[in-house]
Formats: C-alpha cells, sequence, structure tokens
C-alpha cells in the first residue's frame, strides 16, 4: 500500500505542477500587460508553441497516471506484472525515438523553424561540448545523484516503507544478458538524452521562457521532467538535475551539451548500478 501511495503523490504532484504551469503563464501575461516597458525575452516562441508542445510531452506525462492505475488493478486481481525484458527496453527505444522525431517534426515542419539554428546544435565545436558535458555531468552525477539522491531516499524511507527502485534499475542491478545490457545503454544513453532534452530543454523549456521567465521556466519543466520518469525517491535528485541542464543551456546556448551531460549521468548511473561496491 506504501509503494501504491507514493505512486499517487506523483500523481498529485504532476498535476500541481501543470495548474502552476497554467497558472504562471497567466500571471506573467496579466503583469506584462500592466508593465508594457518590460522588454519580451524572445520571439522566436509564441503561446501556439504552449499548446503543440504538450502533444509529445503527453506521451511522458501519461506515465504516472498510467502507472498509478496498473498497480491499482494488480493489486485488485492479486498478480504482479511480469518484469521488463528485452522487449521492454525495444519498446522504450521505440518509443524515445517517437517522440524525438514528433517533437522535431513540430518545430520543423509545423512551426518552420531551422532547428539546428533554434537549439544552438552549431554553436559550438565538438571537444567544446565533450569537455562541458563531461564536467556537467560529474557535477551532476556529484550533487543530483549522491547528495540529493541519497538525501531523498532516506527522507523518503522514513514516511513510505518497501519503495521500489525503477524496473530498470532492477534489472539493471540483476546483471542480465549482454544484449539486456547494450539495449540499457542505448536507451539510457543515447535514445532518451535526445529526446527528452529536444522535448524538454530544447522545445518546453524555451517555449515557457518566452511566455514567463528563465527561473520560473527552469523550475516548471524540471517539476515535469522528473515526475515523468515514475520514481518518487529520484523525484528531488531528478528535479535539480533538470534545473542543472536548463543551466547549461542557458549558459553553453548549444543543446548539444544537455544532451551530453545526460547521457553521461545516466551511463555513470548504469556503472554504478553495475558495481555498486565502487562506491562503498
Amino acid at each position: 500500500m506504501d509503494e501504491l501511495a507514493a505512486k499517487q503523490v506523483l500523481v498529485d504532484f504532476e498535476i500541481i505542477a501543470l495548474i502552476a504551469l497554467f497558472l504562471g503563464i497567466a500571471a506573467f501575461r496579466i503583469y506584462r500587460h500592466y508593465s508594457p516597458r518590460e522588454e519580451i525575452p524572445t520571439n522566436d516562441f509564441d503561446g501556439f508553441d504552449l499548446v503543440l508542445m504538450f502533444f509529445p510531452a503527453m506521451m511522458f506525462l501519461i506515465a504516472p497516471m498510467l502507472d498509478l492505475f496498473a498497480s491499482k488493478s494488480q493489486l485488485e486481481s492479486g498478480k504482479r506484472s511480469a518484469e521488463p525484458g528485452v522487449g521492454f527496453l525495444l519498446f522504450n527505444i521505440f518509443y524515445f525515438l517517437f517522440v524525438a522525431v514528433m517533437t522535431y517534426g513540430i518545430v520543423a515542419w509545423v512551426r518552420n523553424r531551422n532547428v539546428a539554428d533554434l537549439f544552438g546544435l552549431r554553436s559550438r565545436s565538438l571537444p567544446s561540448v565533450v569537455m562541458c558535458s563531461i564536467i556537467g555531468g560529474v557535477s551532476s552525477v556529484l550533487i543530483c545523484a549522491w547528495a540529493i539522491g541519497n538525501f531523498s531516499e532516506d527522507f523518503l524511507k522514513t514516511i513510505f516503507e518497501g519503495l521500489s527502485a525503477q524496473e530498470l534499475v532492477n534489472q539493471m542491478k540483476e546483471k542480465q544478458s549482454g544484449l539486456y545490457f547494450v539495449l540499457s545503454v542505448i536507451a539510457a544513453c543515447i535514445a532518451a538524452p535526445i529526446a527528452e532534452e529536444l522535448l524538454f530543454r530544447g522545445y518546453m523549456y524555451k517555449s515557457l521562457k518566452a511566455a514567463t521567465n528563465p527561473v520560473f521556466a527552469a523550475v516548471i519543466i524540471g517539476a515535469l521532467f522528473a515526475v515523468a520518469h515514475v520514481n518518487l525517491p529520484a523525484l528531488v535528485p531528478l528535479w535539480a538535475f533538470s534545473i542543472l541542464l536548463c543551466l547549461a543551456y542557458e549558459w553553453s546556448g548549444s543543446l548539444w551539451v544537455p544532451i551530453g551531460m545526460h547521457a553521461f549521468f545516466n551511463g555513470a548511473n548504469i556503472l554504478l548500478m553495475q558495481y555498486p561496491e565502487a562506491v562503498q
């Protein structure tokens, strides 16, 4: 029951974040109406983008609700869900690819914009991107996964008993087949960073920033990014990680930097799951 309650908390948190998003947009719109001297941050994105961004975003945002519904069904039936295998990872990779293509299509084909220029994909050299990604990735692991992550998990264990890690985490700890490991790396270090950064940092963050301001956009998009991963112990660490990714994007001007940081972060966590004794 504690695990079911934790899933309900995630759904409630997502609802609050979405309400805050809409109220924030309305508040900033009213403020700007009565403060005409304030400079509008950018004209690259408009109100239509605030609507369009939810089409690919809902592919992630429905996850907490589906997970809660599935858990309730399992509790009523008394059956446990099967452990995810290679098919689950292949589906995830396809899912990420679908979201990435949908996001790219909305920006490039529906809105008729140059994706490379809009997201600064040519603004930095490869060595610069690699160096920034490594430095940012190491910092993210130490701050989010280690410091904030350990504190968050210890705190939540005092409230909810028996919280389970994400299914992928459990599978990685059990050291599945070589194929499972390779697909896990592809999903976590290639597919997920590209799809999630293109959507959350590239499209959603910049669209919301244009309608509000960078701080509000980073906090709200970070909350939605975190809750979409459907894991309560990881909620606060991923929220902080998302804000760091927004800061890296603002500083570098290139979406490749948060993509690289995201890939490094996920890769480091996979290694720590494979060899937990290395940090003990």
